[in-house]
């Protein structure tokens, strides 16, 4: 295809719903059905006949008793006008069906460990079912990178536990929201059945590092009861913090999530952070507005939002 060189200007001087009106009067060749088919006047039908007449310098259509009868030049330029437009609806107005068993493509996702290992087998089965040309890879990335790396089109998808200082090109959707569940080996450390405010302040505390800095919703919490929380280890992985809490007298506080079956919790305790008022914490997806209307992209969100909002269980205590 050999390029064009379009001069951009001459597009000012042309209203392109002209030959939209030239197209109904060449359907219809009657000023007055032609209105009826724009849903105009016939007065403004009749002006912009009027203007094509001057664009095209020729008379278009030449009234024949009640009918308009084009032009030698009319029926000349109508099949290229319909080609024309009908390309235009097919590009503008169109969206293509899409079919997942036939997509094909990566999506790059940014998810904490936790729910990573929630999220990722049920949609990659998912995936492998319906959608086998669509692949996933997943970059862990520090909280402050996240909208850098949405911003840069470095990641697709971005799920997060956290508020991040969107701005108006970003997208947001929130997928649930849950409470908190302490977590804590009994054969290392000692608290009550019902566990206050206070008596976990007096712990030492382990905490997941893709939460970001160390001022959460948690440490607010603390704070506006005028306690502080001691933090000594910041992990990213969750098995690690599992782990570490069978080995020591240490405290996590989790988001309420279904994860006993994914997690060894063999030696914990879990019991629910009771606070008043109670907090609670989002799980979201964030992206980048350039993707809003892919449709391999919002099949894969629409995918993981499904398995998201399925691992909420009200009647199970468990954490990510």
């Amino acid at each position: 295809m050999h390029d064009i060189d379009i001069n951009y200007a001459d597009f000012r001087k042309l209203d392109l719903n002209l030959l939209v009106a030239f197209d109904a009067l060449l359907t219809e060749r009657h000023v007055g059905r032609a209105a009826d088919r724009l849903f105009i006047g016939q007065p403004a039908m009749s002006h912009a006949l009027a203007r094509l007449r001057t664009l095209f310098d020729d008379e278009l259509f030449v009234r024949t008793g009640k009918r308009m009868e084009p032009t030698d030049l009319a029926l000349a330029v109508g099949p290229r006008v319909r080609a024309w437009l009908s390309e235009g609806a097919d590009f503008l107005l169109r969206e293509d069906t899409f079919d997942p068993a036939h997509a094909e493509g990566l999506i790059r996702l940014s998810i904490p460990d936790g729910l990573e290992a929630l999220i990722l087998p049920p949609l990659m089965a998912l995936l492998r079912a319906e959608a086998p040309g669509i692949g996933i890879r997943v970059q862990p990335l520090a909280v402050e990178n996240l909208l850098p790396a949405l911003d840069d089109d470095a990641v697709d998808l971005a799920v997060v536990a956290v508020d991040l200082p969107l701005r108006r090109w970003h997208r947001r959707a929130e997928w649930l929201r849950c409470g908190f569940n302490c977590i804590y080996a009994p054969a290392h450390l000692q608290l009550p059945a019902s566990p206050t405010l206070a008596d976990l302040a007096a712990c030492d505390h382990v905490v997941s590092s893709y939460r970001g800095d160390a001022t959460s919703v948690l440490d607010q919490l603390f704070a506006s009861h005028g306690l502080n929380r001691r933090v000594v280890a910041s992990l990213a992985s969750m098995a690690s913090i599992m782990g570490t809490l069978r080995q020591s007298p240490l405290l996590t506080i989790q988001p309420d999530l279904y994860l006993g079956r994914l997690l060894d919790m063999d030696g914990l305790a879990v019991t629910p952070l009771r606070s008043d008022p109670p907090i609670e914490i989002s799980v979201s997806a964030v992206w980048h507005h350039r993707h809003d209307r892919d449709p391999r992209h919002r099949y894969v969100r629409e995918r993981m939002s499904g398995v998201v909002r399925s691992l909420q269980r009200r009647d199970t205590r468990a954490a990510i």
